[in-house]
């Protein structure tokens, strides 16, 4: 998020998280978390932070999901803002980018065939409406690190993993942890 540099501490652990160890953040979520304008920037800047408050374990995202997102805000925001997006999620230390090709990646004995998988996945579903490639390559990923819950706004999801935090995510907080997601929100500059 904008402005992560500035530090954000809390010990308050979110209702919502206290069952999962890692989450994957999708597209949709990050492109709400930048887009003050988008009807669901609220839920996607609040899940953004939780995620980087590690409110859900271990963050997770992408190479795919990192060039879907840099392209749309290019071209639906404009290239300023998809720099400081790039820049914010490449320099994150609280989000891991995992990378889908074969070869790559630090967990090379879970993610070996991630690409080949992915392909077999998105033939197996390639009549379901709505369902990317990259969506099959974040299943596949999800699968194969065992991460605990998608951030995404697209229920194509919901078939494929244990849980999936979306829209209606601010109407699930408690207020205790709205207020700390709003304190932090302020604190970085982010408009809600």
């Amino acid at each position: 998020m904008r402005g992560e540099s500035r530090s954000i501490s809390t010990t308050v652990v979110s209702q919502q998280s206290r069952s999962i160890s890692s989450c994957f953040i999708d597209t949709g979520v990050f492109f709400a978390s930048y887009h003050e304008r988008d009807s669901l920037h609220t839920d996607g800047t609040l899940l953004v932070l939780s995620a980087t408050l590690g409110w859900f374990g271990r963050a997770y995202t992408s190479t795919y999901v990192l060039d879907e997102i840099i392209t749309l805000v290019k071209a639906k925001i404009g290239g300023d803002m998809a720099v400081e997006l790039a820049e914010y999620v490449i320099g994150s230390k609280r989000i891991e980018i995992l990378k889908v090709d074969e070869e790559s990646n630090d967990h090379d004995t879970k993610l070996g065939k991630t690409l080949h998988d992915a392909v077999e996945r998105f033939k197996k579903h390639r009549g379901m409406r709505g369902l990317s490639f990259t969506d099959c390559t974040t299943i596949v990923l999800s699968e194969k690190m065992k991460i605990g819950c998608i951030l995404s706004f697209d229920g194509n999801f919901q078939s494929f993993v244990p849980r999936l935090l979306g829209e209606g995510y601010r109407a699930s907080l408690a207020q205790n942890e709205k207020e700390i997601l709003y304190k932090a929100a302020k604190n970085l500059g982010i408009k809600l």
